[in-house]
This record gives C-alpha cells, structure tokens and sequence, in this order.
C-alpha cells in the first residue's frame, strides 16, 4: 500500500469494533472528497451508500474475526491499513487468529431468515472484492470501487 495509507492497531474485541468502523467511515468520507466528521455528533453517518456498503460489510467481518478467529486468545492485536483515493477504498485487515475456509461457508438460506451466518454473504454482496489469505497472520482485503455519480441526460426542448 502507499505511504499515504491509514493505519490503526487496535485489540481484537467487540468493545473496540466502534473505533475501527468509525475508522473505516471516515476513510469513506475521504474517498467522496467530503470534511471530516470532526463537527458532527459522536455517532458516524453513513447514509451515502458507497459508505453504507463499505462501513456494513467491513463490521461483518470484524465481528467474525472478533468473535471466532481471536476468541479465546490473550491479547489478540488486530491491524488495520486502508487506502483512500477518489476511485474506492480497500481496507486490509490482519489478525492472528485461527485460520478460516470461506469455501466452508454455505450461502445461507434467506427465505428462513437465520439468525446468524450472514456476515460473509454480505460482505460479498456489498463489495467488489471480499479476499482472505490464511495466515498467521491472517488477512482480509475488502475492496469496492466508487462508482461517479453520472449526470442526468440533457433533454432539448425545442421552442416554436
């Protein structure tokens, strides 16, 4: 990644997951041009879809990471590099937990709503890429693309 990457090194757990998906938020802030959220209120917004997209699936795979890979571990580090740039985001994410088949994990069957299972099934219906290399350490690269917003057709009118 580039020198101008965004990093951040955090303890593997759900109490720290709020600091990391407000991370990811604010890259996606970046990505669209727009200020920080310096002046808003404590919360983060995410009601562009871009950021929807991006901020729902990263906080997926975070919980399984959180909840699965490091369970059980003494002070399992998570490290996060994103890049940022006017045409999408790619967030890497590496942890030193148990190793994971994404293969294993079946697409889950929506019309009997489950509980839980979901988290990989959409993070790969929200992004461009959702990639894992087992390690230790294991890593997660998410990717989407930003697609420009594309200006509505002239309609010429003509007058009599």
């Amino acid at each position: 990644m580039d020198p101008r990457t965004i990093r951040m090194t955090a303890p593997c757990s759900l109490r720290h997951r709020a600091l990391a998906v407000r991370l990811v938020a604010e890259a996606c802030r970046l990505v669209r041009g727009e200020r920080s959220g310096d002046d808003l209120a404590a919360g983060y917004d995410v009601r562009d879809p871009f950021d929807v997209a991006v901020v729902s699936a990263f906080a997926e795979i975070y919980n399984n990471v959180a909840l699965h890979a490091c369970a059980g571990l003494v002070d399992p580090q998570i490290e996060l590099a994103i890049a940022a740039t006017p045409d999408g985001i790619t967030v890497e994410m590496t942890d030193p937990g148990r190793r994971f088949d994404p293969e294993s994990v079946r697409s889950p069957d929506l019309d009997a709503l489950p509980e839980g299972g979901m988290g990989l099934h959409i993070a790969r219906a929200m992004l461009d890429v959702v990639d894992y290399e087992p390690g230790p350490p294991n890593l997660w690269r998410l990717s989407k693309r930003r697609v420009a917003a594309v200006d509505p057709p002239v309609v010429a009118t003509r007058t009599a």
